[in-house]
């Protein structure tokens, strides 16, 4: 009998102790149904982003030609139109070898693009590259290039803007081989009230090796600038070429002005 009553006790105490006790407790708001997506960016911009890409290859009895492609596009702009970056990208590959590997083409580019912009300036700059290559039996030609440019301008009218631009060849024959580079660059700093500085610069080297063995290296560079302020100008160039044949001096030259 005693056990009996503990047992109804303890049952007792149980179901006390299960009861929900809703002091300090948190109720949630009822759901209104409506979605309620969570910010990804920053508060009052808009983003957007595209990309694509594409491929392609044919075979024939020629041989086996392909082609890649792709490109891509991203904004970030504030919606009251204040600031804002965008950028765009695109490539392009395309080769051909031949049904008896004899023949090897190709060739690759590449561009991008970039602005942004706020109150106070807007910059803009842009890249590009290429590369070529071509072989046909013994003779094989590699041609690449680049280039960059960029400009700055401010609100109180100062403009800074600069670019460079890179070219190298290489390539081997039953007669001769060699390769040749070239490169040219150019900037400019203007104030508001007109004052500022331009300069720019070029540089060439050829070296070629002929069948018998004879060397021929050329090399040629020049530059120039140019400032002002107020009534004061200056200005200043360069010049220089050298050429040798088998490595003896053959001609070299040079001047300077003011």
């Amino acid at each position: 009998m005693a056990f009996c009553v503990k047992l109804v006790l303890l049952i007792g105490l149980g179901v006390a102790l299960a009861r929900p006790n809703y002091d300090g407790a948190v109720v949630f708001k009822q759901d209104d149904d409506e979605q309620h997506n969570l910010p990804i960016w920053a508060a009052g911009y808009e983003q957007s982003a595209a990309a694509n890409t594409g491929s392609q290859t044919i075979v024939s009895k020629e041989g086996v030609r392909q082609q890649t492609s792709g490109g891509s596009q991203s904004a970030n702009l504030a919606k009251d139109g204040s600031s804002g970056q965008l950028s765009a990208t695109n490539t392009q590959q395309q080769s051909f070898q031949s049904a008896d590997g004899q023949k090897f083409q190709s060739q690759n580019q590449a561009q991008g693009q970039s602005a942004s912009f706020d109150r106070n300036q807007q910059a803009l700059s842009n890249t590009n590259t290429n590369t070529n290559v071509e072989r046909d039996g013994q003779n094989v030609r590699e041609q690449s290039s680049g280039g960059a440019a960029s400009s700055l301008q401010s609100q109180t009218g100062a403009n800074l803007a600069s670019q460079a631009q890179t070219n190298s060849e290489s390539f081997k024959t039953a007669d001769q081989q060699g390769e040749r580079t070239a490169g040219s660059s150019q900037s400019q700093n203007i104030g508001k009230d007109g004052s500022g500085s331009a300069s720019n610069a070029n540089t060439g080297s050829e070296r070629v090796v002929l069948a018998d063995g004879t060397i021929i290296t050329k090399s040629f560079g020049s530059s120039s600038s140019f400032q002002t302020s107020g009534n004061t100008q200056a200005s200043a160039s360069a010049n220089s070429m050298s050429s040798l044949f088998n490595g003896l001096g053959v001609g070299a030259m040079g001047n300077r002005g003011k």
